[in-house]
């Protein structure tokens, strides 16, 4: 989460721009949609729906739209329908397909299609399996129809935040209300650069958000180191608890809390066991048995650990039906 926000205030000294005041190869290059087509699609087969994935994140990323990573509520997806079935009198038979391909440009969280375009493709083998592999193949996106269909949805896209831009920020506000910071700030951050006005109130809501949410990480992890600590007042409870403490942001709030903590457990273990606290420090350089510490030590008292923040693409089978 906190690279989310150095990333973000890294972007801005290079703020200079008028809103959407940029040719179209820079806004391009300041919007990103990610490709996504759900397992649950059934109409491409698994063999080839990593094929269609690569063939338009290809044509996304060579028109600059490349996704960022960070989860945009915005991507591109594709579904197959089967026009015609022939299969040839020849030993062995091919099967000949004829396939109706649509992609589509969504707004996954309000479940909109933003743009949509259409175009037939074949494809032909020894079985069913082959004739979509070799239909997708030979599909070639790199046409007019396909640059009208990123256009459009660029400039809904842009006109989508520039003339709603109040109303996804003060949902990311009210996210971070309910503690669901991570979401707050995957809502902010997804805001495209090209967006400018709206981008740069974004980046003033960022920084609050990110200090509320070290602040309540820091006293949930507090909270639970002081719980493993009462339980187990030995170098084991210091151990786990220190795991705890250890992952906090020095930023935070009640970082001077966690310190005067790790105080009072070390005079303890190093008065009960003569175990100096350099000793747990050393068992620290272990990521992964530090990883473990604080699983256990979170669910040692009854606290969801490690569930993930960053949200992930809301269901989009409505696209399908």
């Amino acid at each position: 989460m906190k690279k989310i926000f150095l990333i973000a205030l890294a972007l801005i000294p290079f703020l200079g721009w008028g809103q959407n005041d940029l040719d179209k190869a820079d806004d391009y290059a300041r919007l990103n949609l990610d490709v996504f087509i759900p397992d649950q699609v059934q109409d491409i087969p698994d063999h080839a729906k990593s094929l269609m994935v690569n063939k338009l994140t290809q044509a996304v990323t060579e028109k600059g739209m490349g996704g960022s990573g960070v989860s945009p509520r915005f991507l591109v997806t594709a579904k197959m329908e089967q026009l015609t079935k022939d299969v040839s009198p020849t030993v062995p038979p091919v099967e000949t397909y004829t396939f109706e391909i649509y992609l589509y440009i969504v707004d996954f969280v309000d479940k909109n299609i933003v743009s949509s375009t259409s175009f037939t493709a074949k494809g032909a083998g020894s079985n069913s399996n082959k004739a979509y592999t070799n239909a997708l193949r030979t599909l070639n996106l790199k046409n007019s129809k396909v640059d009208k269909f990123l256009d459009e949805g660029k400039n809904k896209i842009i006109e989508y935040y520039n003339s709603r831009c109040d109303f996804v920020i003060a949902r990311a506000k009210w996210l971070a209300t309910q503690n669901q910071f991570g979401a707050a700030l995957n809502t902010l951050s997804s805001i495209p650069e090209v967006c400018k006005d709206c981008y740069m109130k974004a980046l003033d809501e960022i920084g609050p958000i990110y200090q509320d949410f070290i602040d309540h990480d820091c006293q949930v992890s507090v909270n639970v180191a002081s719980a493993v600590w009462a339980s187990q007042p030995n170098s084991n409870g210091a151990m786990a608890a220190g795991a705890v403490l250890s992952a906090i942001d020095p930023d935070s709030k009640c970082y001077t809390e966690s310190r005067s903590l790790i105080g009072k457990m070390e005079k303890k273990v190093l008065q009960d066991e003569n175990r100096d606290w350099s000793f747990f420090e050393k068992a620290y350089e272990d990521q992964v048995m530090l990883e473990s510490l604080r699983i256990k030590a979170f669910r040692d008292v009854g606290v969801a650990y490690g569930e993930n923040q960053q949200p992930t693409y809301n269901d989009i089978m409505w696209v399908f039906r």
